[in-house]
Order: C-alpha cells, then sequence, then structure tokens
C-alpha cells in the first residue's frame, strides 16, 4: 500500500495503538501492518494502552473486546474521555451486541470488527480509520483557522472603530477649533479679509462686511482692484515685517494695513488682510500703497 501524500505533513507518523491480552494475536497483528508503514504500539491491557495513550499521540486504537481487569469497551470509552480525537475500533472473537450497540451509539468505537479476521479487508478498515482521523484533524484545523481568521478580523474591526472614531474627533475638534477662529476673528475691533493661496477672496469678518461692503462683495472670488492694488504695496518686502502696519488712505478714510501669511502644516495656506480705520480725517495724512 502507498503511503498517502498527507503522511509528509503530519506532524508525526501514522501511530496505530494495538491492543490484545494474546502476545500471539498482537504479533499477527505486528507483521499484518508492519507493511503500511504505520508507527506501531502494542498493548496487552487496556490499563497498558491507556499509559501508553498518555505519553505517545495515537492516532487510530484497534482493541480486543474480553480482556482480563477492563474490556475493550470499557477501555474504548476511557481512550475517548481521555482522548477524543483518538479513531476506536474494537476487534473481538466474541459478540456481545448490547454492549457493541452501545458503544457504537455513544461514539466510543468507530467500528467493531471480528475475528477471524481476512487481512486485506483489516487492512482496509484501519486505513480508512487513519482518513478520518486525518479529515477530522484537517476539518479541526481550518476550524481554528476560521476562528483565528475572525479573531484578527474582529481586531482589525476594532482597530478601524478606533480610527474612525478618533478621526471624527479630530475633525469634530479641528471644525470648533476653526469655529472659535472665526469667531475670534469676528471680535477683532478691524476688518479681517482672507485671501487664499489662489489669490481669491475666501473670507471677510462682520466689520468688514459693514466697514468695506465693496471689497466684501467680492466674496468667493478675485478681489476688486482697489484691493489687490493694497495687496500688492503690502507685498513689499518692506512692509511685511512691519509691525506698525501700512498707514494709508483708502477710498477716503484714513487706515493702518497689515498682511499676515497663513501657514499650514505642509505649504502656506494664503493670507490675512487686517484693516484698521483711524480717526483722524483722510486729508491730514494722505498715504497712498502707489
Amino acid at each position: 500500500m502507498n503511503t498517502p501524500p498527507e503522511l509528509t505533513t503530519r506532524p508525526h507518523p501514522r501511530t496505530l495503538l494495538l491492543v490484545d491480552d494474546e502476545e500471539a494475536i498482537l504479533s499477527s497483528l505486528r507483521r499484518l501492518f508492519r507493511r503500511d508503514g504505520y508507527h506501531l504500539l502494542t498493548a496487552t491491557s487496556g490499563a497498558q494502552g491507556l499509559a501508553l495513550l498518555a505519553q505517545q499521540s495515537v492516532d487510530v486504537i484497534l482493541s480486543d473486546q474480553r480482556m482480563p481487569g477492563m474490556t475493550g469497551i470499557d477501555f474504548m470509552r476511557e481512550a475517548r474521555r481521555r482522548h477524543p480525537h483518538t479513531v476506536r475500533m474494537t476487534l473481538s472473537g466474541y459478540t456481545d451486541l448490547e454492549s457493541i450497540i452501545e458503544a457504537v451509539n455513544e461514539g466510543a468505537v468507530y467500528k467493531f470488527l471480528t475475528k477471524p479476521w481476512d487481512d486485506d479487508l483489516l487492512r482496509s478498515h484501519v486505513s480508512q480509520a487513519f482518513e478520518q482521523s486525518e479529515l477530522a484533524a484537517e476539518n479541526r484545523r481550518l476550524g481554528e483557522a476560521v476562528r483565528q481568521a475572525n479573531r484578527e478580523l474582529a481586531t482589525a474591526n476594532q482597530r478601524l472603530e478606533s480610527l474612525l472614531r478618533h478621526e471624527s474627533e479630530r475633525s469634530l475638534a479641528m471644525q470648533n477649533a476653526a469655529g472659535a477662529s472665526r469667531d475670534a476673528l469676528d471680535g477683532l475691533p478691524m476688518a479681517v479679509f482672507g485671501i487664499g493661496d489662489d489669490g481669491m477672496l475666501a473670507y471677510v469678518n462682520r466689520l468688514a462686511v459693514r466697514q468695506w461692503p465693496q471689497w466684501s462683495s467680492t466674496l468667493g472670488s478675485d478681489p476688486a482692484p482697489a484691493m489687490q492694488q493694497m495687496l500688492a504695496a503690502l507685498e513689499q518686502p518692506s512692509l511685511r515685517a512691519e509691525a506698525e502696519g501700512l498707514r494709508t488712505a483708502i477710498e477716503g478714510q484714513n487706515a493702518r494695513v497689515w498682511l499676515r501669511p497663513l501657514s499650514g502644516q505642509q505649504q502656506p495656506l494664503g493670507y490675512l488682510m487686517l484693516v484698521q480705520l483711524l480717526q483722524e480725517a483722510a486729508a491730514a495724512e494722505p498715504e497712498s500703497p502707489t
């Protein structure tokens, strides 16, 4: 019989435990199964079989039924309790029908085979038992893989939900900060015009709308020509950092004007132009940006 390819990936060779109180029977079974390449373990009693199960990994158990001290069915029940993944088969020359039916129904015995046996048929039954063991092991492995994938997916979902929650909180904080900034600009005692990095008028505060309606009306588009002239004058390097601002006359009104850059995390966002009306008459200081 050829060794199935799955044996090359198993954690241990196919292991068969033979349990029978007659040494002659064990010798015959060893000779029969040695050709199939199994790792063979033998025990002459149920107690000895349980001791071997505690020491080594076993895939299939083939046990006699009538043995002194512990019957084969009792041994199989205890083996199932301690090592539920083993595939258990009983081989007996006696048929206690009630015990057989009970053991098979409760899952303690996979198959009940009789003595004397047919060599080829017995080898086939044992081969099928190993296939059953390996199929069950693969199902357990796949089940654990699915459970692990589900755990990882749940962890990823939790992380994603946390990121989304933090991003939402950050976005809300930024909105609140932007709102607070607008409120602060609205409360300044001077007109404020925000010019974006594209050169368009992007923001005006309340005082700007009230004092300079002709400039504020271009919100969302290019600034009015007079405002563009003022911006050009303020762009002069000597005036950019001028703390006192530029004193000038705008449409008959004396004013002081500042231009301050708006810095973003990676690049400038544009400028704020601050315009403060002065109380003195325009004729007293007729400075011009041009």
